[in-house]
């Protein structure tokens, strides 16, 4: 599909009303206009252009007003983007455009769904809650690096990256729930079953002045 027939659809498709399908916090994570297209094409499963218009225009607006500074844009402008982007997505092979009897429908190819995955686990994080109850939890890693030590290496720098502290080379520790990014990580290295994941609600007093003064620091808790 050319860009000028897409950039056309988008316009007329985007006077449309549907909400928003991502929120705030999952916007933020993806950073990225073509992250943000393709999580949003992910949620509808398959969408309708009728249905990925407003939903994208809302949710590159929200990523816009997050990452701050450039000039203000029009609605025209960012239906153009909303346009490049599709257009992006479609020439690379990420997303399938199928027309039907409504206008077009629009679905994550294979290349799409890998380049998702890969977004999401650059950009994972624990999710902060309102207020810590002051337990801990402790993911422990007990990897065999003898066939497995680039994987265990990988998994390291994820939990570094997402701020853990390492008490121990294989115990790390958080103070939100994270079991389900641990899960995700650690599934996408193929080494979950190495990985295990608890709520604790005792340490060692220095070791526990140690976290607190560590995420106090990063103002995580």
């Amino acid at each position: 599909m050319a860009y000028q027939k897409t950039s056309s659809l988008i316009i007329q498709s985007a006077k449309d009303d549907s909400g928003i399908i991502l929120t705030e916090e999952q916007i933020s994570k993806l950073k990225t206009a073509a992250g943000v297209a393709l999580a949003v094409i992910a949620a509808g499963g398959v969408i309708s252009l009728s249905v990925l218009a407003p939903n994208l225009l809302a949710a590159l607006g929200s990523l816009h007003k997050q990452l701050k500074g450039g000039r203000k844009r029009t609605a025209k402008d960012k239906a153009r983007e909303a346009s490049r982007v599709v257009y992006y997505l479609k020439r690379n092979g990420y997303i399938n455009m199928e027309p039907d009897e409504k206008g077009w429908k629009i679905r994550l190819s294979n290349l799409g769904k890998k380049k998702l995955i890969d977004l999401n686990i650059e950009s994972l994080i624990v999710p902060r809650q309102r207020q810590w109850n002051g337990k801990w939890w402790q993911v422990a890693a007990d990897i065999p690096t003898e066939h497995y030590r680039n994987m265990a290496d990988l998994l390291r720098d994820k939990l570094k990256a997402m701020h853990f502290y390492s008490l121990q080379r294989s115990l790390w520790y958080y103070p939100y729930d994270p079991r389900r990014e641990v899960e995700f990580a650690s599934q996408f290295y193929g080494i979950s079953h190495f990985v295990t994941v608890m709520e604790i609600s005792r340490l060692d007093k220095d070791d526990e002045e140690m976290l607190v003064r560590y995420f106090k620091s990063l103002k995580i808790i």
